[in-house]
């Protein structure tokens, strides 16, 4: 019998990457999300087409779908074999009591924290960690979404999950806790912490792609030297070997660059005071460096344009600017990312120049 899939969140992640990586394999994929046009449009159509990128394009993959379900009208979800979470971590948690009777979930919410707390308000022991080794855009260019409006564009990408009481395709990289955390140290700071980056300082000269973004020389003069930092402190931090964590960054630098993968900036940068918490990727990614020894001069540059990120359509980014118009960039740095006025790494990140990537309209950033 077919393996019985429900995927919770039809973007990026659930439609994106999951939906063509498990289409390989036999399982009937069903998906549940907020969004009636796509809900809509699965339902017409029984299938989607994923633009998976190689070399020289796109390898056009047709994922089968069983069933789709707005957000509420998801039945019986203890019949499904494994249930994935892919809807951001702000919003996983208001799926805790529907996780009560899950056979097993997979959190692949980019936030290792969701896993545990999510065991813990629902009460089922059986719900993990995944990592989606990859970049997954929820969009993709006007000649792909002719032919069908709900395409995306993927890597390959792997699919990292902790070990558990389920099954899924001996393919898919089920590990241990040690090798989980390895994978994880590398995804949350030699990938994120670039990555959003890259994202803040594209949006300060109105790039659109990250991949546009990165073709700018001020831009990836700041992003290489970030993510050598990140890299060099995870190796001295004894949470990567050496070796991975150097393949792990020329690898990310390739991502940044694929002119084939048309994710936005706008996607990377989103909700910029979860990612400036200090428990995340930026904030975490320059103590990380300081307690190895390494001044992070260019993860700082990403601080402060994580600050001044602006877009009206991001309701974090409309109050954190909101907050920025009657605080001190100095008190919304120790209410959101925990730095006290007294430690100096606050006054490094406000400190940091960025002239040189002023490229749109900003009244909002304040010339320190």
């Amino acid at each position: 019998m077919p393996l019985k899939i429900l995927i919770y969140g039809a973007g990026a992640i659930g439609r994106g990457f999951l939906g063509p990586l498990f289409s390989r394999y036999d399982v009937e994929l069903s998906f549940v999300d907020i969004d009636p046009s796509i809900i809509d449009k699965m339902r017409q159509q029984r299938q989607y087409k994923a633009a998976v990128t190689t070399d020289a394009g796109y390898e056009i993959i047709d994922v089968p779908v069983k069933e789709a379900f707005l957000l509420g009208g998801e039945k019986d979800i203890e019949d499904y074999d494994i249930i994935f979470s892919c809807v951001g971590p702000n919003n996983c948690y208001d799926l805790a009591e529907k996780f009560k009777k899950a056979r097993a979930v997979i959190s692949c919410e980019n936030d290792a924290s969701t896993a545990f707390k999510l065991r813990e308000l629902s009460g089922n022991p059986q719900i993990y960690f995944g990592i989606p080794d990859v970049i997954t855009s929820n969009t993709a260019s006007t000649v792909l979404k002719k032919t069908d409006s709900l395409t995306t564009i993927t890597e390959k990408g792997i699919l990292v999950i902790e070990k558990g009481n389920y099954v899924l395709p001996g393919e898919i990289l089920q590990v241990g806790s040690d090798e989980l955390h390895m994978h994880w140290m590398c995804k949350l700071f030699i990938h994120n912490t670039p990555h959003a980056i890259v994202a803040y300082l594209g949006w300060l000269k109105g790039y659109t792609y990250i991949h546009e973004a990165m073709a700018d020389p001020d831009i990836e003069d700041v992003v290489v030297g970030s993510i050598h930092e990140m890299t060099q402190g995870v190796i001295a931090a004894k949470y990567v070997p050496e070796e991975f964590a150097c393949m792990y960054r020329e690898k990310e630098l390739k991502r940044f660059r694929n002119k084939f993968l048309y994710d936005t900036v706008a996607r990377v940068a989103r909700e910029p005071l979860r990612k400036m918490r200090n428990d995340n990727r930026i904030i975490l990614g320059l103590r990380i460096a300081l307690f190895s020894g390494i001044l992070p001069e260019y993860t700082a540059i990403g601080a402060k344009a994580a600050l001044a990120y602006d877009d009206a359509m991001d309701k974090e980014a409309v109050y954190l600017q909101s907050l920025r118009a009657s605080l001190d960039d100095s008190e919304v740095l120790r209410r959101y990312s925990g730095i006290e006025a007294f430690d100096p790494l606050g006054k490094y990140i406000i400190s940091q120049d960025l002239s040189k990537f002023r490229k749109r309209s900003l009244e909002c950033i304040k010339s320190i």
